[in-house]
Protein backbone atom coordinates (compact mmCIF):
# COMPACT_ATOMS: atom_id res chain seq x y z
CA UNK A 1 0.00 0.00 0.00
CA UNK A 2 1.83 3.08 -0.99
CA UNK A 3 1.22 6.48 0.94
CA UNK A 4 -0.44 8.96 -1.15
CA UNK A 5 -1.61 12.98 -0.39
CA UNK A 6 -4.65 13.21 1.69
CA UNK A 7 -6.85 16.16 1.08
CA UNK A 8 -7.17 18.09 4.62
CA UNK A 9 -10.47 18.22 6.25
CA UNK A 10 -12.67 21.13 5.76
CA UNK A 11 -13.98 21.71 9.36
CA UNK A 12 -15.44 25.07 11.16
CA UNK A 13 -14.21 25.82 14.26
CA UNK A 14 -13.30 23.13 16.88
CA UNK A 15 -14.78 19.69 15.91
CA UNK A 16 -16.05 17.38 18.37
CA UNK A 17 -14.94 14.27 18.98
CA UNK A 18 -18.02 11.99 17.82
CA UNK A 19 -17.60 14.02 14.91
CA UNK A 20 -13.92 13.76 14.45
CA UNK A 21 -13.54 10.12 14.90
CA UNK A 22 -16.70 8.91 13.18
CA UNK A 23 -15.01 10.37 9.79
CA UNK A 24 -11.90 8.91 10.94
CA UNK A 25 -13.34 5.46 10.89
CA UNK A 26 -15.46 5.73 7.84
CA UNK A 27 -12.18 6.62 5.76
CA UNK A 28 -10.22 4.47 7.39
CA UNK A 29 -12.54 1.69 6.11
CA UNK A 30 -13.23 3.23 3.21
CA UNK A 31 -9.80 3.75 1.83
CA UNK A 32 -8.92 -0.07 3.94
CA UNK A 33 -11.69 -1.45 1.23
CA UNK A 34 -9.79 0.37 -1.89
CA UNK A 35 -6.60 -0.88 -1.10
CA UNK A 36 -7.59 -4.50 -0.76
CA UNK A 37 -9.53 -4.45 -4.16
CA UNK A 38 -6.47 -2.91 -5.58
CA UNK A 39 -4.40 -5.67 -4.36
CA UNK A 40 -7.35 -8.06 -5.67
CA UNK A 41 -7.47 -10.53 -2.53
CA UNK A 42 -7.84 -9.33 1.48
CA UNK A 43 -4.91 -9.09 3.38
CA UNK A 44 -3.99 -11.54 6.35
CA UNK A 45 -5.65 -10.85 9.70
CA UNK A 46 -2.34 -9.51 11.17
CA UNK A 47 -1.32 -7.42 7.80
CA UNK A 48 -4.93 -6.19 7.67
CA UNK A 49 -4.66 -5.26 10.88
CA UNK A 50 -1.11 -3.12 10.73
CA UNK A 51 -2.50 -1.26 7.45
CA UNK A 52 -5.66 -0.38 9.59
CA UNK A 53 -3.82 1.17 12.83
CA UNK A 54 -1.50 3.10 9.77
CA UNK A 55 -4.67 4.72 7.81
CA UNK A 56 -6.14 5.68 11.01
CA UNK A 57 -3.25 7.09 12.51
CA UNK A 58 -3.07 9.30 9.19
CA UNK A 59 -6.54 10.40 9.18
CA UNK A 60 -6.97 10.71 13.22
CA UNK A 61 -3.61 12.86 12.84
CA UNK A 62 -4.37 15.04 10.06
CA UNK A 63 -8.18 15.88 11.90
CA UNK A 64 -5.97 17.01 15.08
CA UNK A 65 -3.35 18.96 13.30
CA UNK A 66 -5.85 21.12 11.70
CA UNK A 67 -7.51 21.92 15.29
CA UNK A 68 -4.30 23.21 15.74
CA UNK A 69 -3.45 24.75 13.04
CA UNK A 70 -5.22 28.46 14.04
CA UNK A 71 -2.63 28.78 16.80
CA UNK A 72 0.36 26.71 15.06
CA UNK A 73 0.41 27.60 11.63
CA UNK A 74 3.38 25.15 10.56
CA UNK A 75 2.28 22.19 12.11
CA UNK A 76 2.59 19.28 9.85
CA UNK A 77 0.99 15.41 9.96
CA UNK A 78 1.78 12.19 8.08
CA UNK A 79 4.76 11.02 9.52
CA UNK A 80 6.81 13.71 8.69
CA UNK A 81 10.42 14.05 9.27
CA UNK A 82 11.61 15.42 12.66
CA UNK A 83 15.68 15.67 13.49
CA UNK A 84 16.48 13.60 17.11
CA UNK A 85 20.11 12.80 17.91
CA UNK A 86 19.77 9.70 15.98
CA UNK A 87 19.59 11.24 12.83
CA UNK A 88 15.54 12.03 10.73
CA UNK A 89 12.59 10.51 12.55
CA UNK A 90 9.52 10.31 10.86
CA UNK A 91 6.63 11.40 13.62
CA UNK A 92 2.60 11.46 13.08
CA UNK A 93 2.71 15.52 14.20
CA UNK A 94 5.06 18.10 14.39
CA UNK A 95 5.12 21.54 14.49
CA UNK A 96 8.59 23.02 14.20
CA UNK A 97 10.15 26.51 12.64
CA UNK A 98 13.98 27.06 10.91
CA UNK A 99 14.47 29.90 14.13
CA UNK A 100 13.22 27.80 17.50
CA UNK A 101 13.74 23.74 15.53
CA UNK A 102 10.69 21.46 16.91
CA UNK A 103 8.33 22.60 19.56
CA UNK A 104 6.03 19.85 19.60
CA UNK A 105 5.33 16.48 18.06
CA UNK A 106 2.63 13.91 19.08
CA UNK A 107 3.14 10.23 18.39
CA UNK A 108 0.35 7.85 17.87
CA UNK A 109 -0.04 4.50 18.64
CA UNK A 110 -3.35 2.26 18.59
CA UNK A 111 -4.70 -1.26 18.98
CA UNK A 112 -7.98 -1.13 17.51
CA UNK A 113 -8.79 -5.58 17.49
CA UNK A 114 -8.28 -7.72 20.67
CA UNK A 115 -7.28 -10.94 20.86
CA UNK A 116 -10.13 -12.64 22.35
CA UNK A 117 -14.13 -12.68 21.69
CA UNK A 118 -13.98 -12.08 17.95
CA UNK A 119 -11.79 -8.83 18.80
CA UNK A 120 -13.55 -7.74 21.69
CA UNK A 121 -10.94 -8.07 24.53
CA UNK A 122 -7.42 -8.59 24.76
CA UNK A 123 -5.95 -5.14 23.69
CA UNK A 124 -2.54 -5.40 25.16
CA UNK A 125 -0.50 -7.83 22.65
CA UNK A 126 1.37 -4.31 21.62
CA UNK A 127 2.22 -3.40 24.87
CA UNK A 128 6.12 -4.09 25.31
CA UNK A 129 6.42 -2.99 21.66
CA UNK A 130 4.90 0.56 21.61
CA UNK A 131 6.24 1.23 25.08
CA UNK A 132 9.94 0.49 23.71
CA UNK A 133 8.89 2.54 20.68
CA UNK A 134 7.85 5.45 22.53
CA UNK A 135 10.70 5.43 24.68
CA UNK A 136 13.37 5.30 22.09
CA UNK A 137 11.24 8.45 20.44
CA UNK A 138 11.60 10.65 23.49
CA UNK A 139 15.30 9.81 24.42
CA UNK A 140 16.52 10.37 20.93
CA UNK A 141 14.21 14.05 20.05
CA UNK A 142 14.79 15.73 23.66
CA UNK A 143 18.46 14.84 23.64
CA UNK A 144 19.03 17.11 20.64
CA UNK A 145 16.11 19.71 21.66
CA UNK A 146 15.43 19.19 25.22
CA UNK A 147 12.76 22.12 25.43
CA UNK A 148 10.38 20.17 22.28
CA UNK A 149 7.41 19.26 24.19
CA UNK A 150 6.47 15.66 23.23
CA UNK A 151 2.81 14.00 23.56
CA UNK A 152 2.05 10.20 23.10
CA UNK A 153 -1.56 9.00 22.37
CA UNK A 154 -2.59 5.42 22.51
CA UNK A 155 -5.74 4.63 21.19
CA UNK A 156 -8.52 2.23 22.19
CA UNK A 157 -11.73 1.08 21.46
CA UNK A 158 -14.20 1.86 24.64
CA UNK A 159 -14.22 -1.96 25.29
CA UNK A 160 -11.04 -1.83 26.39
CA UNK A 161 -12.67 -0.78 29.37
CA UNK A 162 -14.44 -3.84 30.68
CA UNK A 163 -12.71 -6.82 28.83
CA UNK A 164 -11.00 -8.03 31.55
CA UNK A 165 -12.17 -9.99 34.78
CA UNK A 166 -9.34 -8.48 36.95
CA UNK A 167 -7.49 -5.78 35.52
CA UNK A 168 -9.01 -4.00 32.09
CA UNK A 169 -6.41 -3.48 29.00
CA UNK A 170 -7.19 0.15 29.62
CA UNK A 171 -5.86 -0.05 33.05
CA UNK A 172 -2.72 -2.15 31.43
CA UNK A 173 -2.14 0.36 29.30
CA UNK A 174 -2.27 2.94 31.91
CA UNK A 175 0.22 1.15 34.33
CA UNK A 176 2.73 0.55 31.58
CA UNK A 177 2.55 4.18 30.20
CA UNK A 178 2.84 5.53 33.87
CA UNK A 179 6.48 5.65 33.50
CA UNK A 180 6.58 8.11 30.40
CA UNK A 181 4.63 11.07 32.02
CA UNK A 182 5.80 14.05 33.36
CA UNK A 183 8.48 15.57 32.56
CA UNK A 184 7.96 19.23 33.16
CA UNK A 185 11.35 20.84 33.10
CA UNK A 186 13.88 20.72 29.86
CA UNK A 187 16.52 18.86 32.31
CA UNK A 188 14.26 16.30 33.16
CA UNK A 189 14.97 12.67 32.27
CA UNK A 190 14.66 12.66 28.29
CA UNK A 191 13.24 9.51 28.30
CA UNK A 192 9.85 10.46 29.14
CA UNK A 193 6.71 12.68 27.75
CA UNK A 194 5.66 16.08 28.64
CA UNK A 195 1.85 14.60 28.19
CA UNK A 196 0.67 11.02 27.80
CA UNK A 197 -2.91 10.12 27.23
CA UNK A 198 -4.93 6.94 26.04
CA UNK A 199 -7.96 7.96 23.87
CA UNK A 200 -10.67 6.01 24.02
CA UNK A 201 -13.54 5.47 21.24
CA UNK A 202 -16.79 4.04 20.04
CA UNK A 203 -16.39 1.71 17.09
CA UNK A 204 -20.01 3.32 15.74
CA UNK A 205 -18.32 6.24 16.40
CA UNK A 206 -20.22 7.96 18.31
CA UNK A 207 -18.06 9.10 21.25
CA UNK A 208 -13.97 10.01 21.38
CA UNK A 209 -12.48 10.75 24.91
CA UNK A 210 -9.35 11.56 26.28
CA UNK A 211 -8.02 10.15 29.31
CA UNK A 212 -4.88 11.79 30.91
CA UNK A 213 -2.23 9.57 32.38
CA UNK A 214 -1.02 11.15 35.54
CA UNK A 215 -3.50 13.63 35.38
CA UNK A 216 -5.97 14.42 38.23
CA UNK A 217 -8.13 11.51 37.40
CA UNK A 218 -7.24 8.05 39.17
CA UNK A 219 -7.60 4.62 36.95
CA UNK A 220 -10.08 2.65 37.79
CA UNK A 221 -9.18 -1.08 37.26
CA UNK A 222 -12.20 -2.08 35.43
CA UNK A 223 -14.68 0.23 33.74
CA UNK A 224 -14.19 3.70 32.20
CA UNK A 225 -12.73 6.27 34.17
CA UNK A 226 -14.73 8.66 36.19
CA UNK A 227 -14.48 11.64 33.50
CA UNK A 228 -12.67 12.59 30.02
CA UNK A 229 -11.43 15.22 28.57
CA UNK A 230 -13.07 16.07 25.47
CA UNK A 231 -11.14 16.66 22.23
CA UNK A 232 -11.52 20.74 23.17
CA UNK A 233 -9.64 20.02 26.27
CA UNK A 234 -7.07 17.49 24.73
CA UNK A 235 -6.02 20.00 22.36
CA UNK A 236 -6.12 22.94 24.90
CA UNK A 237 -3.78 20.86 26.99
CA UNK A 238 -1.34 20.42 24.60
CA UNK A 239 -1.32 24.41 23.65
CA UNK A 240 -1.33 24.90 27.48
CA UNK A 241 1.89 23.14 28.03
CA UNK A 242 3.73 24.34 24.76
CA UNK A 243 3.25 27.95 25.62
CA UNK A 244 4.31 26.99 29.70
CA UNK A 245 7.59 25.76 28.14
CA UNK A 246 7.65 28.53 26.03
CA UNK A 247 7.67 31.42 28.69
CA UNK A 248 4.39 32.48 26.61
CA UNK A 249 1.34 31.60 29.51
CA UNK A 250 1.56 35.14 31.18
CA UNK A 251 -2.52 36.62 30.75
CA UNK A 252 -4.28 38.94 32.24
CA UNK A 253 -7.03 38.66 34.47
CA UNK A 254 -10.30 36.98 32.02
CA UNK A 255 -7.97 37.40 28.96
CA UNK A 256 -6.57 33.78 29.08
CA UNK A 257 -7.40 32.53 25.86
CA UNK A 258 -7.35 28.99 26.91
CA UNK A 259 -10.01 29.20 29.66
Amino acid sequence: MSPRRQPKPKLRGMPDGATIVSRVLEQTAAELQQAEVQRGHSWEKRERQLAYAILFARHIGRYIAESLRPDFPEIQSGENPSQSVSGVKRVDINFSTPEAGLGFAISLKSVHFGEKDNGDAHFTHNIKRNDEELRVEATAHHLRQPYAVLVAVVFLPFESCVDRSRTSSFARWVEKLWPLKGRGEPDDPPDRFELVFVALYARNGKELHFYQVGGEVKCPRQGRPSSLLTFEEFCRLIKRTYYKRNGKDFAFEGEDPLQ
